[in-house]
């Protein structure tokens, strides 16, 4: 009899947890869809968000994200006085990967979106994975970049390390099967624990040791609205099967990244990068600040991949706002 019962409840459990997962997928795929639009240009659809007034800044994410990623300081960016241009690249969300498959193929779809909307000039942002993209829609459209701002930013061949698949964080992202419910209790874990989320973040992203990162992470959890940011940027990485796609071919496309001629790059950059990334390496924003011609390196001491976290934030923000309205 007891046997019986416990049966019971398991099944019990086990049906309340898949009801749950599946309303937590539903809704926010709702939510998702209901905030953007889909353009059709002559690359193909294209999923974005245009908010705003002023001069556009156009946000390219990186993986695994979507438009939603790229709007995480989207009030900030409008309370500033710019316009907002957020896309999802091919194979995120509902931008489907025919759009732009290698990163100059997403440089030009994202020249077709801008000649559909009839925006004659952006300022770029390329975050991460968006870095590439970012440089080869500088080089390949200069007359629609008024401006360049590389944060974090792959520019250099990157290769996916061994140490990184077998990562917590890395096995949920890349997994094929078990992804969604992964990221899922991975986003129930922020939510309500965000220490430890936090703590599992910076282990796989911020090259300190344990106490140094311990430090780091305090003083991120003393910032209330920085705790409401990384738990929105968990959540932009949810669903992660509505981004897997895209997130597979940047990791094959990022091994092909070399660029021999950031030095036709006309446009004024800026290049942020903390110097204990450990998933895009400094090197990287070295490589980017020496070729391009004047480039200014914002060089962030003792700051990881994630550099919207951390009490050098205002800083940084000042900086990309000053430069952004010196070059617009």
């Amino acid at each position: 009899m007891l046997l019986e019962i416990s049966l019971v409840f398991l099944i019990l459990i086990f049906v309340w947890i898949i009801i749950t997962f599946r309303r937590w997928k539903r809704n926010i795929i709702s939510t998702l869809i209901k905030n953007s639009k889909i353009a059709k240009t002559s690359q193909g659809e294209i999923e974005y968000v245009l908010k705003g007034e002023g001069p556009v800044l156009l946000v390219l994410h990186g993986g695994p994200g979507g438009y939603d990623q790229s709007m995480l300081d989207a009030e900030m960016w409008i309370e500033e006085g710019f316009s907002i241009l957020a896309i999802s690249r091919p194979g995120y969300l509902r931008t489907p990967l025919s759009s732009g498959e290698t990163y100059e193929e997403q440089a030009d779809a994202i020249d077709a979106l801008l000649t559909t909307l009839g925006v004659s000039k952006v300022a770029v942002m390329g975050n991460s994975a968006g870095g590439p993209v970012a440089l080869h829609f500088t080089l390949r459209h200069p007359d629609k970049a008024g401006a360049l701002v590389l944060i974090a930013a792959v520019s250099q061949e990157y290769i996916v390390r061994e140490s990184q698949k077998k990562s917590l964080l890395e096995r949920i992202y890349l997994s094929d099967t078990l992804a969604d419910i992964g990221v899922w209790i991975f986003d129930i874990l922020t939510r309500r624990w965000s220490t430890f989320s936090l703590k599992q973040m910076f282990k796989e992203n911020v090259s300190l040791s344990s106490n140094a990162r311990d430090v780091y992470v305090k003083q991120v959890m003393s910032i209330p609205e920085q705790v409401d940011w990384f738990k929105r940027f968990i959540r932009s990485s949810c669903p992660i099967s509505t981004r897997m796609q895209g997130l597979n071919n940047d990791v094959a496309q990022m091994e092909n990244v070399a660029f021999s001629n950031l030095e036709d790059i006309k446009c004024p950059t800026l290049v942020v990068h903390g110097t204990v990334d450990t998933n895009v390496s400094f090197t990287n924003a070295e490589y980017s600040a020496s070729k391009i011609p004047n480039a200014r390196l914002c060089k962030l001491d003792s700051v990881g991949h994630i550099v919207w976290l951390g009490e050098h934030v205002p800083m940084m923000n000042s900086e990309i706002v000053q430069f952004l309205r010196e070059s617009c």
